[in-house]
């Protein structure tokens, strides 16, 4: 592997290496110029650059969109790249601060009564809700609503 390809991967500039290789008259290796072959090039494609905690919506998506949809970055994403985990996450459904309601169902019996999100979770994520006085914990359930196990 050449220096320049080593440098290339190092810092994550596969387009880097394709200007630089056109720029001498070469082709660039399709696996480096493509951030690593056939398997990077299918599934869901970024449109444009996003900061980390953007939830996606369709039209920040390429390709398949619809497995990705309400997803949030959990690190800054490029234009062109394959969205998939861990670059991706489902987005939080409670966040600290926030008005809960908290849910406990028993014998088809349903209690339910208003808290607040010590924590941020998502869904199936432990998160613990303040009651007055006193906190609890429960399970991420939907947005803003968190049940006890």
């Amino acid at each position: 592997m050449t220096t320049l390809r080593r440098i290339a991967l190092y810092i994550g500039a596969a387009g880097l290496l394709a200007a630089v290789a056109a720029s001498l008259g070469a082709q660039a290796p399709q696996a480096v110029a493509d951030g690593g072959g056939a398997a990077a090039s299918s599934g869901p494609v970024a449109l444009r650059t996003m900061p980390r905690g953007t939830v996606l919506q369709a039209a920040d998506i390429g390709g398949d969109a619809s497995s990705v949809i309400g997803f949030e970055t959990q690190r800054i994403i490029t234009a062109g790249e394959t969205l998939r985990a861990p670059a991706i996450a489902p987005a939080a459904v409670v966040h600290a601060g926030d008005a809960v309601t908290l849910r406990v169902e028993l014998d088809g019996i349903t209690v339910t009564r208003q808290g607040t999100a010590l924590g941020t979770a998502r869904v199936g994520q432990p998160v613990r809700v303040r009651l007055g006085q006193h906190s609890m914990s429960g399970i991420a359930a939907a947005p803003g609503v968190v049940r006890l196990p």
